[in-house]
């Protein structure tokens, strides 16, 4: 039997189209769990090292994190990198 192969259409367009709305998701859930936990931005942009500015832009989904970024900011809302995705 042979295997599957997966085929995924992609273009430039489509892709930067994923990437924001990724930037949108991403950002809504890091906003929900620092509420949550009673975090102001600029709590967790000193605690994680960044920009208030940069926090708050991706919060608002015009940044797309990198994945060193979410564990980062996952790690000082005391969750580990499993847990944020987990909840995601």
């Amino acid at each position: 039997m042979e295997p599957k192969t997966l085929t995924f259409e992609s273009t430039p367009q489509l892709r930067r189209e994923e990437k924001k709305e990724f930037a949108v998701v991403i950002g809504k859930y890091l906003r929900k769990i620092r509420e949550t936990k009673n975090i102001s931005q600029e709590q967790l942009s000193v605690k994680a090292g960044y920009y208030h500015t940069y926090v708050n832009k991706i919060e608002q989904g015009k940044y797309s994190p990198s994945l060193h970024t979410i564990w980062r900011l996952s790690h000082c809302l005391s969750l580990s990198l499993e847990e944020f995705f987990r909840g995601f």
